[in-house]
Order: structure tokens, then C-alpha cells, then sequence
């Protein structure tokens, strides 16, 4: 149905939004993250054509009293896109709008995912500047979150926006950049959509480029002992730990004319790496054993490879693999050697059960400061330490939570800041401690959003200290 041109949605009668509504309310009764960890079930799930459809559906909030939660693919492992009253799915919001050569600019929809945006972006010689892990997720997604690569001279992927389009709680647009309505812009720019709906996002690229990655695997201690010149050695460095074979197989990642050698095989990468791997884990749920040479053998085909050069975002991207429970910390550069010692030392004198350690390596990365006001690399170097628990191996829940809770125990005595993505328990009085700007974000949230519209349950758990309980949202066992 098209926009009403003279009509203001304040004048149309509530049975007509809901008509308005009605060919892009999904039938879908439930919502599921990615790794299949928290389900909700609104009260609806609205997937907008366009931006006159998200008016409405804010219009319809409004006067229904309800909260809108917007969710694009549902790839962080936490209960953040979960709301048992509206959803907003973005996944027809997906367009390039525009992009610029020259300017080395894109303009596109908050709803695109990064494989896609990669793909329009080759189509013009064009690259994103820095890339984490996956492209699975939306654009919004990785901003509003200060999802990030590594690089220790390169900042979260919040830092490549240049300006926003916003949809308020009050259904005004608004504009904002660094220029103009710079605290609204800081505030959404790593706001967990709380500020609005992000319409769009002006993003700074690069001309595209290949990657050479090249591994070295080292011993812990000797990691350790270099680890500045490690980090130092290329732009992108990233660490896979092997606790349990004391192995750290170091990632270097530097731009490259060289031509493609994507390197790889379907025998290691998917056979073995994935479908012999996955077996082991499982049978390692009743026998000890193969818990630990499901380990070794994962730990010896990272290590294998040597190097390969291929497109940048095929390189900085690797295979998540399994459906996973996971958990990722920031903490300042300096306090990286110790952190990992006092790590090191827990996973091997306190947990006992092999069953109870890593299953998988700990991905360790690195960021540079920014001033973006609640970005884990507000105002330091960051050094970004990760783990993984597959939930294959998971089904009779082997310590889970004595393995989380150890983890975070240790990364938040070195000044830890959680990943925003990532399940976690801080709350509104440690985030005081841990962001200068924090009281500036809820101001900033007082005044675009009075009525707590884009207030989900996460949202009053974490920012406002509510009594939600965080197992609401996850699926029974």
C-alpha cells in the first residue's frame, strides 16, 4: 500500500494501521537468534517494504503502548533482538542507495548484510576497510554494536561511519554525523538501536584489496614473550590460543598486489575441520578422550596452513562453523599478557573436566582507541579475547557456566568491557565505571525517547537496571 500524501498518521483510525500492516506482518510466531540460544515471541513481527511502512508501525507502538525491538538477521549470541512485544525485521530494508568512487563512500540501508554490501561494493573496485570474523550480519547490526576486526591501528567498524538517518520514537527523520547533532550520532553510532531505527548509513571505504595472510604457530609462552612485535608485525594480527595443546597459531593479515591463492581444501576444511570434528566433540560428551583429540586435531588444521592471498573480506572473514554458545571482552592493550597468564592458569589448574575447557580456540584481536561513547575501545587500545563452546558438545551442559563465569571473572579484574552482542551480566552502575559518556548516552536517550518506544527487555536489564530476568528468552532444554 502506498504512502497517503496528505495524510497524517495521526488521522487514521487504529483498525487502519493495522491494515496498513497487514502485508508486512510475518506469520512467524517466534524469533531465534543464529546459534539458536534465545527465542522470543512477540506480539508481532513487522518486515517494512520501506520507510513510510516503519512510520506506521511506530505510530501503531505509540498509541498501543508497546515496545518496538528492530532485529535484522539475529546474529548475536544474546537476548539483544528480543522482545515479547514488536519486532521490526529489516531484512527487506537491504538497498545500496548510492556510492560514490571517487569519495570512497557508500551509502546503503541499515538492513544490508555485509555479503551483499561486499558484493555491490566489488562491483566498483571498492572495499570495506576493516571486517570481523563473519558477514553474516547487517550493516546496523555491526554499527550499533562496535563489531570489530583486528588491527591494532585500526578501529571498531563503527569508526567507517561518516553520518545516519534516523527514524525517532516520535516517527520525525533526523539526520546526524561528527557536524551535526554529534551527541545523537555518538550516542547511535554503538547504541544497540535504543537512539531509533537507523533508515541509512554513509560508510568510508577504500579501494578494494587483496589479503595475504600468513600463519605461524608458536608456543604460549614464546607468544607471550613477543607479543608487542607480534602484534606490530602486520596490519590485521590475530591469535587462535589452543589452551589445551599450549599452541597459539598467529594470524598475520597485510594488504598485497599479489594474485589470489585462496589455498584450502573440501577434505580439511569441511571433512575433516567440520564433520570429524563435530563427531569428536559429540562423542567427547561420554568419553574424555575424544573431547581432547577432537582439540589437538582442530588445533593442527589451523596450524597446518601456511598462507594465501585472496579478495580482503574472503580472508578477514573465517567459518563459524557449529551452532555456539560464546562470549567476547575487551580489555586495555597493556593488560594483555598478564590476562591471558591468569587465563592460562585457570583453564588448566581449576578446570579439571577437559570436557569443561575450550572446546575451540580462543580468538584474541586487537583494536585501536576511538571516541565513539560506548565503544569497547573508548579512549584505549584494545586487546579483544573470545571463546567458544559448541553446543553439539553441549547437550548434558558440561560446566558451561563454571567456564563463562571463571572467563569473565578474570576479564572483568583486568578492566573488561563486554562485548555489546555478547550475553553478559554488567549493569547500569558498572557501566558507569567502565564509560566516561555513559550518563551522556541515557541523556541523550531521555531526550530522543522519553517513553522508552526502543526500550527492550535487554535494554532495561542492562541500561536501566530493570529486574528482567536474563534466562526469559531462552529456550528450554
Amino acid at each position: 500500500m502506498s504512502s497517503p500524501a496528505n495524510l497524517d498518521l495521526h488521522d487514521i483510525p487504529l483498525h487502519k494501521l493495522y491494515e496498513i500492516l497487514l502485508p508486512v506482518t510475518s506469520s512467524k510466531a517466534a524469533f531465534a537468534n543464529w546459534a539458536k540460544t534465545f527465542v522470543c515471541t512477540p506480539l508481532a513481527i513487522f518486515e517494512p517494504r520501506n520507510e513510510y511502512h516503519c512510520q506506521v508501525i511506530l505510530e501503531l507502538a505509540r498509541r498501543e503502548g508497546k515496545v518496538v525491538r528492530v532485529a535484522g538477521v539475529g546474529h548475536s549470541p544474546s537476548d539483544l533482538a528480543c522482545t515479547n512485544e514488536f519486532m521490526l525485521r529489516t531484512t527487506y530494508l537491504n538497498r545500496v542507495l548510492m556510492i560514490d568512487k571517487e569519495k570512497r563512500r557508500v551509502l546503503a540501508q541499515g538492513g544490508i548484510t555485509l555479503h551483499h554490501l561486499h558484493a555491490a561494493l566489488a562491483q566498483h573496485n571498492l572495499a570495506m576497510i576493516n571486517l570481523g570474523s563473519i558477514s553474516d550480519q547487517t550493516l546496523a547490526g555491526i554499527v550499533t554494536t562496535a563489531s570489530h576486526g583486528t588491527g591494532i591501528d585500526y578501529g571498531v567498524m563503527s569508526t567507517q561511519v561518516i553520518s545516519m538517518v534516523i527514524l525517532l520514537a516520535d516517527g520525525s527523520r533526523v539526520y546526524c554525523s561528527r557536524n551535526e547533532q554529534p551527541d545523537l550520532f555518538l550516542a547511535t553510532v554503538c547504541g544497540l538501536g535504543s537512539t531509533g531505527l537507523i533508515l541509512s548509513i554513509e560508510l568510508e571505504v577504500e579501494p578494494s584489496f587483496h589479503l595475504k595472510e600468513v600463519l605461524e604457530s608458536r608456543c604460549f609462552k614464546d607468544t607471550l614473550s613477543n607479543l608487542k612485535q607480534l602484534v606490530h608485525s602486520a596490519e590485521h594480527t590475530r591469535m587462535f590460543w589452543f589452551p589445551a595443546t599450549d599452541t597459539v597459531c598467529v594470524s598475520m593479515l597485510n594488504r598485497t598486489h599479489e594474485t589470489k591463492r585462496p589455498g584450502g581444501s573440501w577434505f580439511y576444511d569441511s571433512f575433516m575441520g567440520f564433520h570429524i570434528v563435530q563427531l569428536l566433540l559429540f562423542l567427547g560428551i561420554y568419553l574424555h578422550i575424544f573431547n581432547t583429540l577432537a582439540v589437538f586435531l582442530a588445533s593442527w588444521l589451523v596450524s597446518a596452513g601456511s598462507s594465501r592471498v585472496d579478495d580482503s573480506y574472503r580472508v578477514f572473514n573465517v567459518d563459524c562453523r557449529y551452532l555456539q554458545h560464546t562470549t567476547e571482552w575487551a580489555i586495555p592493550y597493556e593488560n594483555t599478557e598478564p590476562c591471558l597468564r591468569e587465563l592460562d592458569k585457570y583453564f588448566h589448574e581449576i578446570l579439571v573436566d577437559p570436557r569443561e575447557r575450550p572446546h575451540f580456540p580462543i580468538e584474541i584481536r586487537f583494536s585501536a582507541p576511538d571516541d565513539i561513547w560506548l565503544s569497547p575501545s573508548h579512549n584505549q587500545q584494545t586487546c579483544w579475547i573470545g571463546i567458544v563452546q559448541y553446543k553439539l558438545a553441549l547437550r548434558l551442559q558440561y560446566s558451561l557456566q563454571k567456564l563463562f563465569e571463571g572467563f569473565e571473572n578474570i576479564l572483568s579484574k583486568f578492566e573488561g568491557r563486554p562485548h555489546w552482542a555478547k550475553a553478559h551480566k554488567v549493569g547500569p552502575e558498572e557501566f558507569r565505571n567502565l564509560y566516561p559518556h555513559f550518563g551522556d548516552f541515557l541523556q541523550v536517550l531521555q531526550t530522543v525517547d522519553p517513553k522508552g518506544l526502543f526500550r527492550n527487555e535487554y535494554m532495561q536489564r542492562h541500561f536501566f537496571g530493570q529486574p528482567v530476568d536474563g534466562r526469559v528468552f531462552k529456550p528450554r532444554k
